[in-house]
C-alpha cells in the first residue's frame, strides 16, 4: 500500500504523527516507526523537523531537499540522514519519486549498546554529510536487511520475544548502515578528499573516541589538535551546528548510559571510570543532561 507523506504543513512531526502521514501497515512504537514503501510528496514552503533520528532511501524518482540550509540533489539509491535536530527547509520531488523510511529515537539507539566509536563515526556523517549516494550493490544490501525488520514488526504480537527479535533485527540494519557509511568516511590516505577544517574535525572525533573517558575539557581536546578552543568550537558548529562541549557532553553521556547498563558496574564505578570527582558530581552532570538520576536510568534498564 502507497499513501503520500508531508501532506500536511507542519512544523514539528513525531513519531506518533508520522503514523497518522505514513500508510497504514506501517510499523509504529513508543520509539520507531517504519513505512514500507510510499510515494513521496512535494512539502509545503515551512520548515519541518521530524523528531527523531530519521533515515530515508529514494528507490526511484528523483527530488531535491534542503537540510539546514543546504540544497541536496536525490535519484535513485540516495540515502538521506536526519538527526532530530535537522531542520528540512524544502522537499519538492518528482511524481514517481518513492522510497521508504525510518525513524527511530534516541532511547532507541541506546537498547542496542553502540560503542562511543561507532556512535561518532555515525554521529559524524549525519551531521556532515546528510544525503549521500549508495551503489546499486549498497543498496541493495540495506534493503535486503530492511525487508528482514520490516517483515518482522508487520507480523509482531503479543509474543514476549517480538521486542528482543525488533531490537536484535534494528542492530543489524543499523551495524548494516554504520559499515556502509564507515566506506564512505574520507580516509588519511584521501587528502584531496578532505578541507583543513574536515581533517580536523575527523581527528577531534577520532581523540574524543579514545579519551572520551578521561577528559571533558574543550581546552584538552584542540591543545591535542594545536588549536584553540574557540576556532575548535568554530568548526564543530560549522560542521554539526553543535560546539565542542556539546559534542563532548553528547559522546560522555552516550559512554555512561553503555557503563550504567553493565549491571555489574555501581554508580560509583562508573562515575570512577569516567573521571568524575566524586559520585554526586557526575549525578548532577548526568541528571542535567538527561533528565533523571543515574540511578533512576540504571532501574529502567
Amino acid at each position: 500500500m502507497e499513501r503520500k507523506i508531508y501532506g500536511e504543513d507542519v512544523q514539528r512531526i513525531s513519531i506518533a504523527k508520522l503514523k497518522q502521514i505514513l500508510a497504514d501497515d506501517s510499523f509504529v512504537s513508543d520509539n520507531m516507526v517504519m513505512s514500507p514503501l510510499v510515494t513521496f510528496k512535494s512539502m509545503g514552503h515551512s520548515s519541518h523537523v521530524i523528531e527523531g533520528i530519521t533515515i530515508g532511501i529514494i528507490c526511484n524518482g528523483k527530488a531535491r531537499i534542503t537540510i539546514n540550509g543546504r540544497s541536496h540533489e536525490l535519484r535513485t539509491n540516495s540515502l538521506v540522514l536526519l538527526r532530530e535536530d535537522s531542520v528540512v527547509n524544502a522537499f519538492k520531488c518528482s511524481k514517481a519519486c518513492r522510497g521508504y523510511m525510518m525513524t527511530y529515537s534516541r532511547s532507541m539507539l541506546d537498547t542496542i549498546n553502540i560503542p562511543a566509536a561507532d556512535f561518532l563515526s555515525v554521529y559524524m556523517v549525519f551531521s556532515t554529510s546528510p544525503c549521500l549516494m549508495l551503489t546499486d550493490a549498497e543498496a541493495a544490501h540495506l534493503h535486503r536487511v530492511g525487508a528482514l525488520l520490516a517483515d518482522v514488526v508487520r507480523t509482531s504480537g503479543k509474543d514476549p520475544y517480538d521486542n528482543r527479535i525488533i531490537t536484535s533485527l534494528f542492530s543489524a540494519f543499523f551495524y548494516s548502515l554504520v559499515s556502509l557509511l564507515n566506506r564512505k568516511l574520507p580516509t588519511e590516505s584521501e587528502p584531496d578528499s578532505q578541507t583543513r577544517t574536515d581533517a580536523l574535525m575527523s581527528e577531534f572525533i577520532r581523540i574524543l573516541g579514545c579519551d572520551c573517558e578521561k577528559e571533558r575539557s574543550v581546552e584538552y581536546y584542540a591543545s591535542k589538535l594545536g588549536i584553540s578552543p574557540k576556532y575548535l568550537s568554530l568548526i564543530c558548529k560549522k560542521k554539526t551546528g553543535k560546539n565542542a562541549s556539546k559534542i563532548i557532553d553528547d559522546v560522555v553521556i552516550h559512554r555512561a548510559k553503555d557503563l550504567l547498563r553493565q549491571t555489574g558496574l555501581s554508580i560509583q564505578e562508573v562515575a570512577d571510570r569516567l573521571n568524575f570527582v566524586s559520585q554526586s558530581f557526575f549525578g548532577k552532570y548526568f541528571k542535567q543532561r538527561v533528565g533523571i538520576s543515574p540511578s533512576r536510568y540504571k532501574a529502567y534498564e
